[in-house]
C-alpha cells in the first residue's frame, strides 16, 4: 500500500460526494420516502457526517434489499469510515444487483486493494472504465494499482489518459510522472545492459544528469558519447547547452561551432553563437550569425532582439530599432520585451526620433511597474542573462 495511503485522502474524498448524486435515475419507480432517504444519506455523506449517511442507508436497505443504490451508499459510507472489509461486501452486493450502476465497480475496487487484492481490484476498476471511460477516479485508481503492482508501462498509459481528461489534476500527473520515471529507468537500465559504452548509454545518462541540474557529470557524459559518435551535431548541441550552463563561454563555442561543421543551418547553434558574440563585445561577428539564425527559423523574439542589440553595438541604429520593434512582435518573454524596450529607447534617442523614445520609455516604465506589483519570484528569462547593455 505504499501509493494509496496519500492518494485516498486526495481522490476518494472528492469522489465519495460526486457518485451518491446518480441514485436519481436508478430509483423513478421508487417511494418518494425511499428516494428522500437516499438523498439524505448522499447529503450526509458530502457534508462529512458518515454515521448519519450509513444510517440512512441501512433504512434504504431495510426498505427494499433489492436496491443496489442503498448498498453502493453503505459502502461508501463505510470506505468513509476506515472499514474496506465491510465496504466490500456491501459494495459486491450492489454489483450483483445492478452491475450497471455508475461508480459501484471504482468504489470496490478501491475497498478490495484496501483488504490486500490488488489483482481483484483491478479487476474492478476496468470494469468501470467499460462503463464510464471518462472517469478520471478510476484511471488514476488504476495507475495507482499499475505501479504497486510493478507494472508501470500500463500505469503510464492510465495515468496519461487521466491527465488527458484533467490536465490540472494534481494526484493524476504526479502519478504519471512517477509512472514515466519508472517506465524510463527500466528503458535505461536494458540500454546499458546491451552496451554500457556505447554512445546512446552515454547520452542517456547525459541527459538524466542534465534533467537533474548536474551539468558538470552531463558535461563528462556528452564527451564520452561524442568520442564513441563524433559525427553527430546534436551531441554537440547538448554539450554546448551544458557548458552555456556553468559559464564556459570558450567550451560552449567550440562546441556550436562544431554542430555546424556538421549541420550548417542548425537554428539553436547559430543563435547561440551570434549570442555569445553580442553578449560579450563581438558584435561584428555576431551580428552575421544571427542573421543566419533568422534565416534558419531561430526563436524570432530573442533572436531579433539580440540582432537589434549587436546591430545597436555596431552603430546601425536605424536597422536595430527595426529588428528590436520585430522582437516586440513576437510574443516576447517579459524579460526580453522589457529589454527591447530599454535598448529602443537607446536607439531612438540616437535617431533623433524623440516621440517614439518618448513611447518606449513610457512603455518600459509600465512593465517594470507591473513585474514589480506582481512579483512572486525570478524574472522571466528565456534561458540566459539578457539585462539591457
Amino acid at each position: 500500500m505504499n501509493y494509496v495511503c496519500c492518494a485516498l485522502i486526495l481522490i476518494l474524498m472528492p469522489a465519495l460526494t460526486r457518485v451518491p448524486h446518480t441514485v436519481e435515475a436508478q430509483t423513478d419507480s421508487r417511494p418518494s420516502s425511499l428516494k428522500q432517504q437516499l438523498q439524505a444519506g448522499a447529503d450526509a455523506l458530502q457534508r462529512g457526517d458518515v454515521a448519519a449517511a450509513e444510517t440512512h442507508f441501512q433504512r434504504v436497505i431495510a426498505a427494499d434489499p433489492t436496491l443496489a443504490d442503498g448498498y453502493l451508499g453503505l459502502g461508501m459510507a463505510r470506505l468513509r469510515e476506515g472499514k474496506p472489509d465491510d465496504a466490500s461486501r456491501a459494495l459486491e452486493h450492489s454489483s450483483e444487483l445492478n452491475p450497471q450502476l455508475p461508480g459501484v465497480h471504482l468504489f470496490l475496487g478501491i475497498a478490495q486493494y484496501q483488504t490486500g487484492k490488488p489483482e481483484e481490484a483491478l479487476r474492478s476498476l476496468q470494469a468501470e472504465l467499460q462503463l464510464q471511460p471518462s472517469s478520471l477516479e478510476a484511471l488514476i485508481w488504476e495507475g495507482i494499482l499499475q505501479l504497486d503492482m510493478g507494472h508501470p508501462e500500463e500505469a503510464a498509459s492510465a495515468l496519461d489518459q487521466a491527465v488527458a481528461l484533467d490536465p490540472k489534476s494534481q494526484e493524476a500527473l504526479y502519478y504519471s510522472v512517477r509512472a514515466h520515471r519508472l517506465v524510463a529507468e527500466a528503458a535505461y537500465k536494458r540500454l546499458y545492459a546491451l552496451d554500457p559504452d556505447s554512445a546512446f548509454a552515454h547520452r542517456a545518462l547525459a541527459e538524466t544528469f542534465a534533467d537533474a541540474q548536474q551539468p558538470e557529470k552531463a558535461i563528462e557524459e556528452y564527451e564520452a558519447a561524442i568520442r564513441k559518435d563524433p559525427k553527430n551535431p546534436d551531441l554537440y548541441e547538448a554539450l554546448g547547452e551544458e557548458n552555456q550552463r556553468v559559464g564556459r563561454v570558450e567550451a560552449a563555442t567550440k562546441a556550436y561551432e562544431q554542430e555546424l561543421h556538421l549541420h550548417a543551418n542548425s537554428a539553436i547553434a547559430l543563435y547561440n553563437l551570434g549570442t555569445m558574440q553580442v553578449k560579450t563585445g563581438r558584435a561584428s561577428t555576431g551580428v552575421p550569425l544571427l542573421r543566419r539564425a533568422v534565416d534558419a527559423h531561430a526563436m524570432p523574439a530573442p533572436t531579433d532582439f539580440y540582432l537589434g542589440l549587436g546591430l545597436a553595438e555596431l552603430g546601425q541604429n536605424e536597422e536595430a530599432a527595426h529588428w528590436l520593434e520585430l522582437a516586440l512582435q513576437s510574443s516576447p518573454s517579459s524579460f526580453i520585451e522589457q529589454s527591447a524596450y530599454y535598448q529602443l529607447v537607446r536607439v531612438y534617442q540616437k535617431l533623433n526620433r524623440k516621440r517614439e523614445a518618448e513611447h518606449a520609455l513610457d512603455q518600459l516604465k509600465q512593465l517594470k511597474a507591473k513585474a514589480a506589483a506582481n512579483m512572486t519570484g525570478a524574472p522571466e528569462t528565456v534561458g540566459e542573462d539578457t539585462s539591457p547593455r
